[in-house]
């Protein structure tokens, strides 16, 4: 390591920068001072203030002019030739100096704001910027020509949305230089290999810059070599602020590389979304189908159980009837039931048999006494006699005739004979 000289004075840099601020503040010559040049990078920072490089001959003056001193100033452009007044002062956080302006003065145009000028309104009779002309974007990008630089910030942008939002578009990148000398014919020569190739639309794109770099955007051979694309053409060059004759002449335009990704993204998670909504949508119309159709299959399945219940319990009883029936019918169990009740009369038999014979007994005792008494034997045997004439009971004397025959039956014996007489009496 080198050593240092002696007596050197080592110094921070905060040091250093406040030096150099006070060393600013001390020179009369950094306060109201008059510079001209052209606005480049003109644009709006946070807060409203508006930031420019005054340039000249290559060399450039970063300046600002705060908000509250804007309404003062005349309408300030790119291109715009000025004479600039304010206080020089050191920007120690950035280790620059700047110029805070305080009033300016439009001189003209410069050339490079000219030549846009001119070009312009060349193209505009022409009538390169008529709506009518443009040509419109296809609803569903599937093949992209992105015309970019190689590894910008802006083709990484638009190549990560894309990856992001529609993995599924194929990009087709076209590299090329986008800004200095000669950019232009590159840009152009770029335009006409896309154009050889099947894709839906073209990109555009660079990320923001000054003026002048982005001033390729602005050359004729670039603005004529999107107005005869064979396809359509988006642009998204620089920051939303930034307008060139490209986004003029181009079919569309965007304000940055990634709005562009997602422009060509939009229709088809649009379409995605009303996918996935009608596919909600007919999810829940399946559920609720669904489910109507099975409260209705459970309340037939339950008439249909109680039905069924209700038949089986009738068949059951009805079965239950016809077993007894048919086992009333069966014939073992008939003799089975006869041979019960005949052993049970068995059983009986005895003692209804002398129950039976007892009481014929006594009915027989009276018979035999009634018939003792009706027998004819016993009159006889008392004295009394049976007449019979020619074998018949004579009862009565008018049964005979004086004369006739008879047989007289006397307890013990007979007696023979005739009648003499006939008495009725």
């Amino acid at each position: 390591m080198t050593s240092l000289a002696p007596g050197t004075v080592v110094r921070t840099v905060s040091e250093f920068t406040n030096g150099l601020a006070r060393w600013f503040a001390k020179q009369d010559a950094f306060k109201g001072a008059a510079i001209s040049g052209e606005i480049s990078g003109l644009k709006e920072i946070n807060g409203g203030h508006l930031t420019f490089l005054l340039k000249e001959r290559g060399a450039g003056l970063n300046c600002i002019a705060w908000r509250s001193t804007i309404p003062r100033l005349p309408q300030l452009q790119n291109g715009a030739a000025i004479i600039a007044v304010g206080d020089i002062e050191l920007r120690q956080e950035y280790g620059s100096y700047q110029m805070v302006v305080e009033a300016a003065h439009l001189t003209g145009i410069g050339e490079l704001y000219a030549k846009f000028s001119a070009l312009k309104e060349k193209l505009r009779l022409e009538g390169l910027f008529e709506p009518a002309r443009k040509r419109a974007i296809p609803a569903y990008v599937r093949r992209v020509a992105l015309i970019s630089a190689e590894g910008s910030k802006a083709s990484e942008d638009f190549l990560s949305t894309i990856a992001a939002q529609v993995p599924f578009v194929k990009v087709v990148p076209f590299w090329t230089r986008v800004q200095g000398s000669g950019a232009e014919i590159d840009v152009r020569e770029a335009f006409d290999r896309a154009d050889k190739v099947d894709v839906d639309v073209i990109v555009l794109t660079r990320g923001g810059g000054s003026y002048e770099d982005l001033f390729t955007f602005n050359e004729e051979v670039v603005v004529r070599a999107i107005a005869r694309s064979r396809h359509p053409v988006i642009t998204a060059i620089g920051h939303q602020t930034d307008h060139h004759l490209a986004d003029d002449v181009a079919d569309a335009t965007s304000g940055t590389p990634s709005k562009a990704a997602e422009a060509i993204a939009g229709p088809w998670i649009a379409t995605r979304e009303r996918l996935a909504s009608a596919h909600r949508n007919l999810r829940r119309a399946v559920v609720h189908a669904l489910g109507r159709s099975a409260q209705r299959l459970e309340l037939v399945r339950s008439q249909l159980e109680g039905s069924t219940y209700l038949r089986l319990g009738n068949a059951e009883r009805a079965l239950s009837a016809l077993e007894r029936r048919l086992n009333a019918q069966n014939p073992v169990a008939q003799l089975s039931v006869r041979g019960q009740r005949l052993a049970a009369v068995r059983e009986r038999l005895p003692a209804a048999w002398q129950r039976y014979a007892a009481r014929n007994a006594t009915r027989l005792q009276n018979a035999i006494g009634n018939l003792a008494l009706l027998d004819p034997e016993q009159p006889l045997a008392r004295g009394y006699a049976l007449i019979f004439r020619d074998g018949s009971l004579v009862r009565s004397a008018r049964d005979v005739a004086v004369g006739d025959g008879i047989v007289a039956r006397l307890g013990h014996g007979t007696l023979d004979a005739r009648v003499e007489a006939v008495r009725d009496e």
